[in-house]
């Protein structure tokens, strides 16, 4: 079983007994998603790959709503293609992950653009994990 330290907000958890909390299956899954998702491509110097290009897929377009999302949910695939691919590493190398971190397909994206505030959009992935169970991540972005 892999983990990771747990992150809520940006900010690094302690847990109850003082030290780093951690998360794992389905629950680092879904961190996995996330943190993929909101690093933009190339800000991880030793990993410039990883990442999304969801920002400048969004950010400052004077494309239509339709066009928008469609390329903002083109971009999530492609993320998730990427985290798939990571993971399929893992196992290579013998890493024991679990099979309710592991990604196996993407059911649904759903990009949304705010009819009050244009530049607010609610994000929201559904995935299924290998031991077929459904997972949801969802986030807001304000450009």
């Amino acid at each position: 079983m892999s983990f990771d330290f747990k992150v809520v907000n940006g900010d690094l958890v302690i847990g109850p007994n003082g030290d780093l909390d951690i998360v794992e299956n389905t629950d680092k899954l879904i961190q996995d998603i996330l943190k993929i998702l909101l690093t933009p491509v190339g800000t991880n110097i030793f990993f410039p790959w990883y990442g999304s290009l969801l920002s400048s897929a969004m950010i400052g377009s004077p494309m239509e709503d339709e066009f928008i999302q469609t390329a903002a949910s083109m971009q999530i695939s492609n993320s998730l293609q990427t985290l798939q691919t990571m993971q399929r590493d893992q196992l290579s190398s013998f890493q024991r992950v679990t099979a309710s971190e592991m990604l196996a397909a993407i059911k649904e994206v759903a990009v949304e653009r705010s009819q009050v505030d244009p530049t607010y959009y609610s994000i929201s992935v559904r995935v299924l994990t290998k031991d077929l169970k459904t997972a949801t991540a969802a986030f807001e972005v304000t450009l």
